[in-house]
């Protein structure tokens, strides 16, 4: 009997510890100040890329995903915070983020988050990238000529180089880009709105432009012959019907009209990627991240670029800041329609 009193008495101890535990965690978590009430409207959109009603947009869209806690163990983590600390991430580029802005959370849940909150923003990527279907290229058209009076244009495509760590393994040198750097060469399509409407993550920082868009989904679509319009593109693209490029050596004025228009057009898709870097700064870092998170995560900021277009959120971004414009003059690949239908339109048009 004394030995079963000793162990009831055992029990209620260990009880003690556990209620106390619980207490413990549960003052933790109410004591994590809450970034949408500590910050003014403009800090929190400083500091998180968006405002305060389009993040809890965002967070409707995706909570399903999120779980409600990223451990079985341990402090809940609630999925808006797991929300704000990814977009702080994305905004910042490094996991040494300031305890206030992280809300007191360690760098392996910090980093479980940025993993788990990114893929769910992946599962938007068809709501929010989508290429104007042949009903809808009429307008976009309309909208392109507003810019410098172009005709038929339905995008403008470019590729971009997104600094990585080295993925390691046989094949980490193809990721080096031809300025030294490891990176991923992304090609991205924009609207006149400097929306993307295209984005192809998947090719090492090696490829060339013109390879990626030839071997796009985007690309074959296009040659299908379902579109009226073409993209503009720089000269290191072949010449096609369906993607212009500049005129290497201009020789009239008709042909400088149409280079000058071709160039101011096109530089809406050199300032998507500006303003695209500009607002998150994990895109000018090297990722330290794994290689598929990496790729998730230049889809995710894609998304959530368009995201804060789409709600006029401002990004300031002065004018030096941009790209610049450039044409590269590497090699002639006017080829048959290509070059045929640029003649055309430089003789309609200009």
């Amino acid at each position: 009997m004394a030995a079963y009193r000793h162990l009831l008495r055992r029990v209620a101890h260990v009880g003690q510890w556990e209620d106390l535990a619980i207490r413990r965690r549960t003052r933790l978590f109410r004591s994590r100040r809450d970034p949408f009430e500590m910050y003014s409207e403009e800090e929190f959109t400083q500091r998180f890329r968006l405002s305060k009603q389009v993040t809890l947009d965002l967070l409707s869209k995706i909570q399903h995903l999120l779980p409600d806690s990223t451990r079985k163990r341990g402090l809940p983590i609630p999925p808006r915070l797991q929300l704000l600390v990814t977009l702080r991430y994305y905004a910042t580029g490094s996991f040494q983020l300031d305890m206030g802005d992280c809300c007191d959370m360690s760098l392996p849940s910090v980093s479980t988050c940025v993993k788990t909150v990114t893929s769910a923003i992946c599962q938007l990527a068809g709501d929010y990238i989508k290429f104007p279907s042949p009903a809808e290229e009429q307008d976009v058209m309309r909208q392109f000529a507003e810019v410098a009076a172009m005709p038929g244009v339905i995008g403008c495509v470019d590729g971009v180089h997104i600094p990585i760590i080295s993925p390691g393994g046989e094949d980490a040198e193809l990721y080096r880009c031809r300025k030294g750097f490891f990176s991923l060469n992304i090609m991205g399509v924009c609207n006149s709105s400097m929306l993307f409407t295209n984005l192809v993550v998947n090719w090492q920082g090696s490829a060339h432009d013109a390879r990626i868009f030839s071997e796009s989904v985007l690309c074959a679509t296009l040659e299908g012959g379902q579109y009226r319009g073409y993209l503009l593109g720089d000269s290191g693209y072949a010449c096609k019907s369906y993607l212009l490029t500049p005129i290497r050596i201009p020789r009239t004025v008709k042909e400088r009209h149409y280079n000058a228009s071709h160039i101011k057009t096109r530089n809406l898709i050199e300032r998507t990627f500006g303003i695209w870097k500009k607002r998150f700064a994990i895109l000018s870092k090297p990722m330290r991240t794994a290689l598929s998170t990496s790729k998730k995560i230049v889809t995710a900021c894609a998304i959530l670029h368009n995201i804060a277009i789409l709600n006029k959120l401002p990004i300031d971004m002065p004018e030096e800041e941009l790209e610049p414009i450039n044409i590269d003059i590497l090699a002639d690949y006017d080829v048959g329609t290509g070059n045929a239908r640029r003649a055309s339109i430089v003789e309609r048009f200009f």
